[in-house]
């Protein structure tokens, strides 16, 4: 349906790219700027080969990262719903027999308990307030302050912050080689890139190489001034670019290179994640068991 709006746009006259630029949802920024860039060279066909392997390798990117955080996602949940099961209707048929013996519950014991009996007596209240945090935390997070907040969290979180940072160094580094390629100027590119990269530090960082660059600055220069969102290699290769006038070349090997980073992030997160689940468990179940055992060596050893 929307093919076929714009060819009636093209049919009536309008170039190709004004009528992709009717669809923002669908055909972003990047998208229609490349396309019209390629419409005004008369290189077209080489900008669409071009957008086709940007599109293609950022999607590779995202979903090799949202795959690798799908597996700790589905334990949490699962033993967020199995902890609630144990203590609505597994806990109370156990607590029930220490509740009618005369003897001093541990404290750990007693916490269990209270939140069993809160859980159980307020169940609408406690589901509520879940449902109503996570609906704060999600109104907070659209807003300026919480986005501010949780994209400074992301960059600072162990192994996400490492994520987080190379997955935004990959994006800048292959968009603004596809554009410099495509023919799009410096400061027109750093433009459209600075609107395509998903954490606000990153977008605030290309906007002020922007007017850097504007002033006369080299990129790289610029780019240095901020090493917790760009790591050392990442102004040394620009600079190389801006030096030997490949700078269009020498982002696209550095977007490659983090690529892999990340790739091989994701393959071992698997590894370096199921001992830190298996411990956060283990550590839960443990607690559990010695909080219901010692009631029990207590009944005992009255019995003796």
């Amino acid at each position: 349906k929307i093919l076929e709006d714009v060819f009636n746009e093209v049919q009536g006259g309008k170039s190709l790219s004004e009528g992709l630029a009717k669809y923002p949802k669908v055909f972003s920024e990047l998208f229609t700027n490349m396309i019209a860039v390629g419409e005004v060279s008369g290189n077209l066909e080489e900008v669409l080969d071009i957008l086709a392997t940007q599109l293609e390798k950022e999607n590779d990117l995202l979903s090799k990262v949202r795959g690798a955080l799908i597996y700790p996602m589905v334990i949490l949940v699962a033993m967020f719903g199995i902890g609630v099961l144990m203590l609505v209707y597994i806990l109370p048929r156990i607590t029930g027999v220490f509740k009618d013996m005369n003897v001093t519950l541990p404290a750990s014991t007693r916490a269990i308990m209270a939140f069993s009996d809160f859980l159980r007596s307020h169940y609408i209240l406690s589901f509520g307030g879940l449902f109503i945090f996570i609906f704060a935390v999600k109104t907070f997070a659209g807003t300026t302050t919480g986005r501010n907040f949780f994209h400074w969290l992301y960059i600072r979180l162990p192994i996400v912050g490492n994520i987080v940072i190379k997955v935004n160094c990959a994006r800048f580094a292959r968009i603004h080689s596809s554009l410099l390629k495509s023919g799009v100027s410096v400061v027109t590119s750093l433009g459209i890139v600075s609107k395509t990269l998903g954490n606000v530090y990153y977008k605030r960082a290309v906007e002020s190489a922007i007017d850097g660059i504007q002033k006369g600055t080299d990129l790289s220069k610029i780019i240095e001034g901020y090493p917790k969102l760009f790591p050392i290699l990442v102004p040394q290769i620009i600079q190389v670019g801006e030096e030997t006038g490949k700078t269009e070349l020498v982002l696209q090997r550095l977007a490659e290179f983090y690529e892999e980073e990340v790739s091989q992030i994701t393959k071992n997160m698997s590894s370096i994640i199921e001992p830190v689940l298996m411990l956060l468990i283990g550590g839960g179940v443990g607690f559990f068991a010695v909080a219901m055992l010692q009631p029990m060596y207590s009944v005992l050893e009255n019995i003796k």
